[in-house]
């Protein structure tokens, strides 16, 4: 366990620290400053979904139960509240439908205090990007609640990167959020005061879940006259062993028993009850500040009363009392900030770091290697300026950003050597053609091999084995075995990008659901809790957006929501 407790003076306080201003970061700090979405209307196409709506007891959708909303869902999340908020927002909108939402965004909650730190201006990524690439979804779908988004001059379905950048930025100022936003800002480091499992616990996030769901009433002591809860026993055997005394068991009515499928399926937590003779004992955990309705219990509460730790619920006691430190450094002045906050939102997308070909990993970067169109674009306008003819530039890669390369560099009438591992593109099956002409031109281009088109050749299933920096030279390999030398002037590796996670502390890095492999927003997203995107085994951090696989627009403003819920109920705001 890791408890720090001396602070420098001049450590801020924040109830919620989000780190990333993207479109994410947007999103959960109109939810945190108090614009919560409300119902409209219960009117759906989706009669499941509308019978479900019709039977909440609050419009108010921040206090309802959004598992239950989320029922039965299909889309391109895996996560049932993005699922849902994109059907409330949008509805049926992959079948080409354009319906008007059934939520609004009300000034109607308690504000909470929080800060949102971002490298650059509130958009995120999108103010680096070529701010002429078209994005992938309709520009309607890049809106965030409360402001549509603009129709683009030219007529495009799509939107300019430009553009998106630009909306975002006005969107924080019309929604009067900039006095949440510190620009310029890079974390540095992020450290837990707490360690939120025992040592001898299981590491399970599977048990870790389900003693989440375990809530907690106190009963007269006529209730005793109950079985024993086995699971109870159980949960208190392996987080509380350590303890000199022996805790009373738990007990529960006979009429509360069912199947624990059964309970998991419909998402019910299951009620313990604890003897009225054991109340006055348990008032020195201020989890018990009810008397009269359950209250929820986290891993912590089971924790044997001898050890010096924070407790989960301390917020009714100490309401200011931090669990996290968060270190970030203006990248204008050089001048370090430490934040003490209870929660922390990541929020800081998938792409601060691109992913190296193995021959360049633990090796400085050539002069004439990139990482990103933007960067190659600049070193071929600017050779372009000293000379007309240059040798072929390298495109490495077979997905979107290699397209628009290739595309890009085309345009500059500068030869292109794409070379890829596998027969062809993948992403022509994904999108179709009367949207995405462009990538389906480089698709037929990758297929051909470069025979009829000019200034363009491929090289399918081959892979960059050796770069001589001095002469520019690369050599490539087939799957064969032939080896072909080529001289260059330009190489842009595109094979995806990663997060830049390096600010969380090395325990903490494996937050995703493969322990082993690095987080990647589509093979390995965060470990989360579904329905609070909760981090698995890190009590009080969240995630949302790309990290957790949301790597859509339309998609982000479920995990907000989800988030903006969990935080409401925690903090007794609803």
């Amino acid at each position: 366990m890791r408890t720090v407790q001396n602070q420098s003076d001049n450590t801020i306080y924040k109830d919620v620290i989000v780190i990333g201003n993207g479109p994410s970061g947007i999103a959960m700090s109109l939810i945190l400053s108090g614009k919560l979405p409300y119902l409209t209307t219960d009117e759906h196409p989706d009669e499941m979904l509308s019978a479900r709506l019709k039977n909440v007891t609050s419009s108010c959708l921040i206090s309802q139960d959004l598992g239950l909303l989320a029922q039965g869902l299909e889309g391109r999340s895996s996560n049932p509240v993005s699922l849902l908020m994109d059907a409330l927002l949008h509805p049926y909108a992959d079948l080409g439908l354009e319906m008007e939402p059934l939520l609004e965004f009300r000034q109607m909650g308690k504000e909470i205090d929080h800060l949102v730190l971002g490298r650059g201006p509130p958009g995120g990524s999108w103010h680096t990007m070529d701010p002429d690439i078209l994005t992938l979804s309709l520009g309607s779908w890049m809106a965030l609640p409360g402001i549509p988004f603009p129709s683009c001059i030219t007529n495009e379905k799509r939107a300019f990167a430009r553009d998106v950048a630009a909306y975002y930025e006005r969107y924080v100022d019309e929604m009067d959020l900039n006095r949440y936003f510190k620009t310029n800002t890079v974390v540095t480091g992020v450290r837990s005061l707490i360690s939120t499992k025992p040592s001898n616990a299981p590491t399970s996030s599977a048990f870790w879940n389900l003693v989440d769901r375990v809530k907690v009433h106190i009963e007269p002591e006529t209730s005793m006259a109950t079985s024993p809860c086995f699971l109870t026993n159980a949960l208190n055997c392996l987080l509380v062993r350590s303890s000199n005394r022996r805790n009373r068991l738990c007990r529960r009515s006979k009429n509360m028993h069912q199947d624990a499928s059964l309970r998991k399926l419909n998402n019910k937590p299951e009620t313990v009850i604890i003897p009225k003779h054991e109340k006055k004992r348990s008032r020195s955990c201020c989890c018990y500040q009810s008397e009269t309705g359950p209250i929820s219990r986290s891993p912590d509460s089971f924790a044997p009363q001898n050890v010096p730790l924070y407790n989960k619920f301390n917020s009714c006691d100490s309401p200011r009392e931090p669990r996290w430190i968060v270190k970030s450094l203006d990248v204008e002045t050089g001048e370090t900030t430490t934040y003490s906050c209870k929660y922390v939102v990541l929020a800081c997308g998938a792409n601060d770091s691109p992913n190296r070909l193995e021959i360049f990993k633990g090796r400085t970067d050539p002069e004439c290697l990139v990482h990103d169109l933007r960067s190659l674009e600049s070193k071929l306008d600017e050779a372009l300026k000293a000379t007309n003819i240059l040798d072929p530039v390298l495109i490495v890669g077979a997905g979107l950003s290699a397209a628009d390369a290739v595309m890009a560099v085309r345009q500059r009438n500068v030869p292109v050597v794409h070379v890829f591992r596998g027969k062809s593109a993948e992403f022509n099956k994904q999108l179709p053609e009367n949207m995405y002409p462009e990538y389906h031109k480089v698709h037929q281009m990758m297929n051909d091999g470069g025979s009829t088109y000019p200034l363009y050749q491929a090289f399918p299933e081959h892979s960059l084995t050796d770069f001589e920096p001095g002469s520019n030279t690369v050599k490539l390999l087939s799957k064969t075995g032939q080896e072909v030398k080529l001289n260059i002037s330009f190489a842009a590796v595109l094979i995806g990008s990663k997060p830049n996670l390096s600010f969380m502390q090395p325990e903490d890095l494996k937050l995703g659901i493969f322990k082993d492999r690095d987080i990647d927003s589509k093979t390995n997203p965060i470990n989360i809790n579904l329905l609070t995107y909760e981090v698995a085994g890190h009590e009080g951090l969240f995630a949302i957006g790309p990290l957790v696989g949301d790597n859509f627009v339309r998609f982000l403003t479920g995990g907000a929501v989800a988030v903006g819920s969990e935080l409401y109920k925690k903090m007794n705001l609803i």
